[in-house]
């Protein structure tokens, strides 16, 4: 009897063994899927379909309405969970809508990455209502949406060295800068020159998200059209994992200043 019960105890711990092994790879399974970073570029057909749905007609913007398209250099990474790095495609869109105080810009370049400015007018210049960030890693789909009291995102007074005050709040995060006129510059678009104000914005974060962000503009004196967009983030937030590090670093340039429709 004694053989018996040892081929049975054998058997059962075979049979746990197996058991363990299946829930392993099950476990590794949920992790690869659940935890894998995946980055695909935004399409341009999907901006203009996007336009066509959103945009209301009758409404005052100085950028003609429409989906422009950027030559684009960059990326962004984080030090999450063994760190991913998104490589930016070679062209990116912003759209431009008229919205009740001015212009909505939105600028795609994946899915799940984009951000978009919200300007309306002022006799100050055009007026910085809102921003909205939005980016996805493992999966998940993070929107920060700032909202900015009396900052300016272009100042009517150009002159060279104009400094105004940036201040836009999300949630727990403060952001806090000045934006300073460079000066008046020519920028290539395709065959054509086209003259633009240079705007360079420094601030810092603080509170939920820490760190720091550089922006410079290029946009065009006679609409305010982005010509050219460059931008340096370096910021580091709390999350249930620890402390994560993001970084990004992208310069966008307009390839044409007629927008698809």
């Amino acid at each position: 009897m004694r053989p018996r019960r040892s081929l049975r105890s054998r058997k059962l711990l075979l049979a746990l063994v197996a058991t363990g092994a299946a829930a392993a790879v099950a476990i590794l399974a949920g992790y690869f899927f659940g935890f894998r970073d995946t980055a695909e570029p935004a399409s341009l057909d999907e901006a203009v379909g996007r336009f066509r749905t959103e945009q209301e007609p009758g409404k005052g913007s100085s950028i003609p309405p429409g989906v422009y398209v950027y030559e684009t250099q960059g990326y962004e990474a984080i030090d999450a969970l063994g760190g991913a790095r998104h490589r930016y495609p070679l062209t990116s869109t912003i759209t431009v809508t008229s919205v009740e105080c001015g212009t909505q810009l939105r600028w795609d370049v994946l899915h799940g990455r984009s951000t978009t400015w919200t300007q309306c007018r002022s006799v100050r210049g055009a007026l910085l209502r809102s921003t909205h960030e939005r980016h996805r890693w493992f999966g998940r789909t993070e929107r920060t949406d700032y909202e900015c009291r009396n900052t300016l995102a272009l100042p009517a007074d150009a002159t060279p060295g104009a400094a105004f005050p940036v201040r836009c709040v999300a949630g727990g995060i403060t952001e806090r800068g000045t934006g300073t006129v460079v000066g008046d510059e020519s920028l290539a678009v395709g065959d054509m020159q086209v003259p633009v104000v240079h705007v360079r914005i420094h601030s810092t974060l603080t509170g939920a998200s820490r760190g720091t962000a550089r922006r410079d503009f290029w946009v065009a004196q006679d609409t305010g059209l982005p010509v050219r967009i460059a931008m340096r983030n370096d910021t580091t937030s709390g999350s249930l994992i620890g402390d994560v590090h993001y970084e990004e670093d992208v310069d966008l340039r307009l390839t044409s200043l007629e927008p698809r429709r």
